[in-house]
């Protein structure tokens, strides 16, 4: 059995949870039982189109997200320029 995030944007609402199935599927379906069941709020938010809907879902290793939040010492150029003067 694996953990999902998944996330939806829909009419200015926001909805976001993690899911324990053993497929994608199966955790979209669990997911739909707890917002029909009021276990997944919904957020407002306003950035994205309200006239479409936006479903990401990700598989998680050992039930977080892989986003390396390293230190980073002073002074590293982070990115390049987008524009440049002479």
């Amino acid at each position: 059995m694996s953990s999902y995030r998944i996330q939806i944007r829909s009419e200015g609402k926001y909805y976001d949870g993690i899911i324990k199935a053993n497929n994608d599927a199966e955790a979209l379906q669990q997911f739909k039982l707890k917002l029909n069941n009021g276990e997944i709020a919904a957020q407002d938010e306003d950035f994205y189109n309200k006239n479409r809907v936006f479903i990401s879902y990700e598989e998680l290793k050992d039930g977080t997200t892989e986003v390396d939040i390293g230190e980073t010492s002073v002074g590293v150029q982070v990115g390049g320029s987008g524009v440049t003067t002479r």
